[in-house]
């Protein structure tokens, strides 16, 4: 079977809508894993959900933004701009949207994947952004290939039989051949807000189960318009401002 990878939209409709085009019309995808954080930071939390809930044989996990407006999370836990974003979303979901967040799982395992927002130890908040905590996680992986977000940069690490430990970035059209002797956390990047460098194209993954390669896609979208959106929406002008070439 052959999936989508997508993560941390965070209510950027132009984004989504672009990543998607690109993976029905493109590789013709039979499905979906979607890494949390449909919602927050953009204008658009309703639209995007939408989308998601009329995907086909789309996997969800619930990241750090679906449990803050759900009120599993102390919001105090956030910086102000984000704080201010999940209160303004948190007003403006539906009941309906709302509701089928609530049914959002921590973690979901497949025969050949399992994938989580942030850490197999700590599926909603850990940040995997060193050596050091993918070791940490490393016993947990089960099976061996697990998918997250929450980072926003595209990057993966790897265990190898041997017992050679590493990281790698994933630039686009960047592959990796799975190794059933390995284990591996890999993120394909943000869809919405992507982090880490210049390039501000939209990421994600493409994930084969049978081939076992992951390979990464970056493309550009309307970033001007999700800009506008923000500011007309009253939200602040940085989550706006951070979206362009020029953060």
């Amino acid at each position: 079977m052959k999936y989508g990878i997508i993560a941390d939209i965070h209510s950027n409709l132009h984004a989504l809508e672009t990543v998607l085009s690109w993976l029905e019309d493109e590789e013709r995808v039979d499905g979906y894993i979607c890494l949390g954080d449909i919602i927050g930071y953009g204008a658009k939390p309703n639209e995007c959900v939408g989308v998601i809930r009329k995907l086909r044989k789309c996997l969800n996990v619930a990241g750090n933004h679906e449990w803050a407006v759900l009120g599993l999370a102390d919001m105090s836990l956030y910086n102000l701009v984000a704080k201010e974003s999940l209160e303004w979303t948190a007003g403006r979901l539906t009941d309906d949207n709302m509701k089928w967040l609530k049914g959002m799982k921590k973690v979901f395992k497949k025969k050949s994947f399992m994938m989580v927002h942030g850490s197999p130890g700590n599926p909603v908040y850990e940040y995997v952004s060193n050596e050091s905590v993918f070791m940490k996680n490393m016993s947990l992986i089960n099976p061996n290939v697990c998918f997250i977000g929450h980072t926003h940069i595209s990057e993966y690490y790897y265990a190898d039989s041997a017992g050679r430990i590493g990281t790698e970035l994933l630039k686009d059209n960047g592959i990796i051949e799975i190794k059933p002797s390995s284990r591996y956390l890999i993120n394909c990047g943000s869809v919405g807000q992507p982090r880490g460098g210049a390039d501000k194209r939209a990421s994600f993954g493409i994930y084969d189960d049978k081939t076992g390669v992951v390979r990464l896609k970056k493309l550009t979208y309307d970033i001007k318009k999700t800009q506008e959106e923000i500011i007309e929406a009253g939200l602040p002008e940085s989550l706006a401002e951070r979206l362009s070439f020029k953060v």
